[in-house]
């Protein structure tokens, strides 16, 4: 008896605390399908897929979805352009409509991710899309429709830019920028590979990463006149050992700057410490988070960063290739990292898979981050290999448990909804309530489908409170303010601007979950560290919040 206890306190409980997925893409209007790459892939180019954006573009109040496209080798070797990106304005949660040729993004490159913030303070978001060939920046004119100002910005660049991220590393009010560079792509360099030798389980499949050059990342910093200037060198984040894919900006420190993990797929990852003044270093194998806990390289997908165990400091958690095990990191306080992947429970359920986009997200409203995972292989031919694996995987929702001593996650995956027992070859992963009902939602890009809109459908008996934070003396978007509250007892912690995952950009407003309590208490907002917290005191469940920083609830 005393066993059998122990086992139901460590369950996710009933269904009826579980998320309840449903695929709406098609029902509500995103009916066109991801072109990367073609059939068969033959190179590295062709595997890394797309990701998408939530955003606000016309400031309505409604969660928008942009979807980033790419075209085919042939296509591209040709000269021609693929099918263009999709950006679906969102009529009142019922549905999208696509707009992307009337909004001027459109979009015809090679393209990889989207990354959306508030970039000069004018109260809208803008809109970076990173390609394979360069990247092109979108500046928001307010009136839903958006001007190609990628040279007037700084940005140009004809480098295969994946992941990128928005974050104020000097502490001025205004947004910087960070670029992962994949690899120093030339088609030729595989005329010095053995390509016999490429193989997979004795499979024979395409070439690369290992044996292929990195390429140095890019930070740009902004020059509060809508322009950026590259940093990457003074700054300090001029190594070009890495392969960058998924990019975080977080203060792991606790220090009041944002520093900036970079997830390098087959070389040591990046943890970039920022000294208070923009300047960085690399203190990733110090910190423990440069290498897997038995010290090999992984293949770093995506990443995201949160505060899973609710002790008031940052947590990490990076993709892995199939056969590897995802990483979850817990941030001891100390400058340094433990891995605890295994122990609670994150890396047994990731081995059969490989994970691209990850977020940190409450998926049931208790108050406590849970994980969901998109996944997809990259060789199409081992469907056929008989080899056990497939190149079309499920994605995964692992609910964040109390376990006693410490929290884990358990994988509730078969019993979270239909959309969940469908295999996909997915990328890039988004997550926002686009309906408004105060559950988290998520969007994932598919290689070569349709996209997938993950609806949550259950019942929630838990509350819930959303936050939409504006700043004044901080960035407008309030990136980096930290929010704490009480719900059952309980103190939680969140930091707004955790809105990067692998190609993607999620909804920048905080959902708070609130478990069976009527209302967060204490709520308080710290826009910097060293300020006096901004206290709004209790709201009750199911309340929109607006808060301007100085100010206090505005709405």
């Amino acid at each position: 008896m005393r066993l059998l206890a122990v086992l139901v306190l460590a369950t996710a409980g009933t269904d009826g605390d579980l998320p309840h997925y449903r695929d709406v893409a098609a029902e509500a209007g995103m009916i066109e399908a991801n072109v990367f790459g073609s059939s068969p892939k033959k190179f590295i180019t062709e595997t890394t897929g797309s990701g998408a954006a939530f955003l606000d573009y016309d400031l309505d109040g409604d969660m928008d979805v942009y979807l980033v496209n790419g075209r085919t080798r042939e296509q591209h070797e040709k000269g021609e352009t693929g099918p263009p990106d999709r950006l679906y304005r969102n009529v009142g949660g019922t549905g999208f409509v696509e707009v992307a040729g009337l909004a001027g993004v459109a979009e015809t490159g090679w393209g990889g991710g989207a990354a959306a913030a508030d970039y000069d303070n004018d109260g809208d978001p803008d809109l970076l899309v990173t390609n394979i060939g360069g990247r092109t920046f979108y500046r928001n004119n307010g009136d839903g429709t958006f001007t190609d100002r990628t040279n007037e910005a700084g940005l140009e660049d004809d480098r295969w830019s994946a992941s990128a991220a928005f974050g104020d590393i000097d502490g001025d009010g205004f947004l910087d920028l960070y670029v992962t560079h994949y690899i120093s792509w030339d088609p030729r360099l595989l005329d010095g590979l053995n390509v016999d030798f490429c193989r997979y389980r004795n499979v024979p499949v395409l070439c690369g990463p290992r044996g292929l050059p990195g390429e140095a990342d890019a930070l740009f910093l902004n020059q509060r006149d809508r322009t950026f200037r590259d940093v990457t060198r003074s700054a300090g984040v001029e190594n070009g050992e890495g392969r960058g894919l998924g990019v975080a900006f977080f203060d792991f420190d606790d220090d009041g700057d944002e520093d900036i993990f970079v997830a390098n797929d087959s070389t040591a990852n990046f943890l970039y410490r920022n000294d208070g003044s923009g300047r960085f270093e690399d203190l990733a194998l110090l910190a423990g988070v440069a290498y897997s806990a038995f010290g090999n390289e992984q293949s770093g997908m995506g990443a995201d960063a949160g505060d899973y165990d609710e002790d008031g400091k940052p947590d990490l958690v990076v993709t892995n290739f199939q056969g590897d095990y995802n990483a979850l990191r817990r941030n001891l306080g100390t400058g340094v990292f433990a891995d605890v992947s295994h122990a609670a429970g994150v890396a047994a359920s990731s081995l059969d898979r490989l994970g691209w986009g990850v977020k940190l997200a409450d998926c049931n409203n208790d108050g406590y981050l849970d994980l969901f995972v998109v996944n997809g292989h990259i060789y199409p031919e081992i469907d056929a290999a008989g080899i056990g694996e497939s190149y079309a995987q499920r994605a995964q929702v692992l609910l964040n448990v109390d376990f006693g001593p410490a929290r884990k996650f358990e994988d509730v995956s078969a019993r979270a909804g239909p959309a969940l027992e469908t295999p996909r070859p997915s990328r890039g992963l988004a997550a926002g309530d686009f309906d408004d009902d105060g559950d988290m939602d998520f969007v994932a890009n598919n290689m070569n489908e349709l996209p997938a809109l993950f609806r949550d459908d259950a019942s929630h008996r838990n509350g819930w409170v959303r936050l939409a934070l504006i700043g004044r003396s901080v960035n407008r978007d309030a990136m980096g303010a930290r929010i704490a509250y009480e719900a059952g007892g309980r103190r939680h912690h969140r930091r707004a601007g955790s809105l990067w995952s692998y190609l993607s950009t999620s909804d920048p407003r905080l959902l708070l979950g609130l478990g069976s309590s009527a209302g967060a208490e204490g709520v308080e907002i710290r826009f910097r560290k060293r300020e006096t917290p901004l206290a709004l005191g209790s709201i009750g469940s199911g309340e929109d919040v607006v808060v301007l920083e100085g100010v206090g609830r505005v709405r």
